[in-house]
């Protein structure tokens, strides 16, 4: 497991404990969350096709990562691409599971606590929702950073 998963799995599990126990979250805006989702799924698939047929993207090829000796400048970019696509992903498949699978009569126990799984599942998919809209707007400037780099070449 990368680190980068960690994180996210880690953040992912704080935001559903603090929705649980401090909200009361819905679902009644999962259908506009599908269609925000899927809009970001086809920017990041449209940018990464403008990378792949830029110039720039052999330099980008050519330079080695800072972070990793192993990778280029080009597999960092393209790796924050495929994480957020997966990630927006896996996002709409768990809002489809809850939207079309019946799953209401499923409870987790906990000791003597007894937890709605719906209400998790929901929770869950809220913090995606939140963790998405800020691998976006991520992608989205570094897109922009590049775009501008590409540009001075």
């Amino acid at each position: 497991m990368t680190k980068r998963f960690k994180y996210t799995f880690l953040l992912i599990l704080t935001i559903v404990i603090i929705l649980t126990i401090f909200f009361d979250t819905n679902k009644s805006a999962f259908n506009e969350i599908i269609t925000f989702i899927s809009i970001a799924i086809g920017f990041s698939i449209t940018s990464l096709s403008i990378i792949a047929t830029s110039k720039f993207s052999k330099n980008l090829y050519n330079k080695e990562s800072k972070k990793d000796n192993s990778k280029t400048l080009l597999h960092e970019l393209v790796d924050d691409f495929q994480y957020s696509i997966y990630l927006f992903t896996s996002t709409i498949c768990l809002i489809l599971l809850l939207k079309f699978i019946n799953l209401d009569e499923y409870n987790l126990r906990f000791w003597k606590i007894e937890i709605d799984f719906i209400e998790v599942l929901v929770n869950f998919c809220w913090s995606l929702t939140i963790i998405s809209i800020y691998e976006f707007i991520k992608l989205f400037n570094l897109f922009s950073k590049y775009v501008i780099k590409s540009a001075k070449e």
